[in-house]
């Protein structure tokens, strides 16, 4: 510890109020039992930081983010928000972090069950699938470019509008949906059971861009993660027939 915690009582209850949004806290880490509540996560992050008004502006933040999550993907199962968090407690200044999670909100609201592309989970950007696809394209420029940079961020707002354009033209691949069914444009089953076990198991093989349980945010791009994540949910007989 290099000094006093500075996280107050008020500070300490808002992010205790937080924690059943995360349900289980279910954790794809191999050997952990779940996922850190809320108030765990920021003192493992602060480490006795003495600055008051950063740690308000954190506690903020990560409470933004929280319920940006929970309340644009309902159904996301898995919580390992370690990296994510440690980013934006190194953004720097209070008014940083709240600049890193007003984008990681907006990417929320952009992608999730109240946007017009109805994405069920936040896992694939949480656990570094999208980014490691983006950077294989062209590793020469983007390698240095890690998952939660904001010029990750800037593709991904992109890419929002690029797929809303395609769910307007009826796409075949990204088409209009019916009522409140989610977007599904992969080649497996991703309903909650079947995501599960498929995220678990692609933990324990070690085929996960990024290790979002570390705070150190371990992670490589170099393999065909989303092909051989495709391959594995084949060979669990969760493929499935047609595509949306």
């Amino acid at each position: 510890m290099t000094g006093i915690p500075v996280l107050p009582d008020d500070a300490r209850d808002e992010l205790a109020r937080l924690t059943p949004l995360l349900g289980a806290r279910a954790s794809v880490a191999p050997g952990r039992p779940c996922a850190p509540t809320p108030v765990a996560l920021v003192e493992q992050i602060m480490d006795g930081s003495e600055d008051a008004e950063r740690a308000r502006a954190f506690v903020g933040a990560l409470g933004e983010v929280i319920c940006a999550v929970a309340d644009n993907f309902p159904d996301n199962i898995f919580w390992d928000l370690d990296y994510l968090a440690c980013c934006m407690w190194q953004a720097g200044s209070a008014p940083a972090i709240g600049d890193f999670s007003r984008r990681v909100v907006a990417l929320c609201l952009g992608f999730g069950n109240k946007s017009k592309l109805r994405f069920r989970y936040a896992h694939d950007f949480l656990y570094g699938y999208d980014w490691a696809r983006w950077v294989m394209r062209k590793p020469d420029e983007r390698a240095g470019v890690g998952p939660f940079d904001l010029a990750f961020f800037d593709y991904l707002d992109g890419r929002q509008q690029a797929l809303i354009e395609l769910v307007a033209s009826n796409d075949r691949k990204y088409s209009q949906l019916n009522g409140r069914e989610f977007r599904n444009p992969f080649s497996f089953i991703r309903e909650p059971r079947e995501e599960s076990q498929l995220h678990h198991l692609l933990a324990q093989v070690d085929l996960i861009p990024l290790k979002a349980w570390r705070l150190d945010g371990e992670r490589r791009w170099d393999l065909p993660f989303t092909e051989l994540r495709a391959k594995l949910a084949e060979r669990l007989g969760l493929s499935r027939g047609d595509r949306r």
